[in-house]
């Protein structure tokens, strides 16, 4: 059932996941995450789109492994914790609000990576606030990383 709501969210998403990325996702949560994975199916079996929804926008990683991710003009929130982890890769952030109670961005242990984060850019937590303008922008780079709780 999991497996066909995120090739369906696949398969409709205006910014390009492709079912196979839906699929590693699934897997990967299956894995790491097994908790969100029940969360969902049980929601779903349910119809319960409220419990879908909180299960759905519990936390929020972006991570790069030796890629590069570009967020721009995004607005996410996330119920629980966000986290943007360049890992080997790049990740450029502009034009975008990241909401969440705990956020860390930047690098982890071992990370040899970049984070820019870009004008007109707010990460906001529980009890912290970044804003970027404008012109301006943050550079992370190795595990170095901003914590906001």
């Amino acid at each position: 059932m999991l497996e066909s709501f995120l090739v369906g969210l696949a398969a409709n998403a205006v910014y390009g996941v492709t079912a196979q990325s839906a699929r590693t996702l699934l897997v990967w949560l299956r894995q790491n995450k097994p908790d969100v994975v029940d969360a969902v199916d049980a929601a779903a079996a349910h119809s319960d789109d409220e419990a879908l929804k909180k299960a759905l926008l519990g936390t929020i990683e972006i991570l790069a492994n030796n890629g590069q991710i570009k967020v721009s003009g995004a607005d996410m929130e996330a119920l629980r914790a966000a986290k943007i982890d360049h890992e080997q890769g790049l990740i450029v952030i502009g034009q975008t609000r990241i909401t969440a109670p705990s956020l860390v961005t930047g690098g982890g242990a071992g990370a040899t990576g970049q984070t820019i984060i870009g004008g007109d850019t707010v990460l906001r937590s529980q009890g912290t606030q970044v804003s970027v303008r404008a012109g301006a922008s943050i550079t992370i780079t190795g595990n170095a990383s901003i914590k906001q709780n």
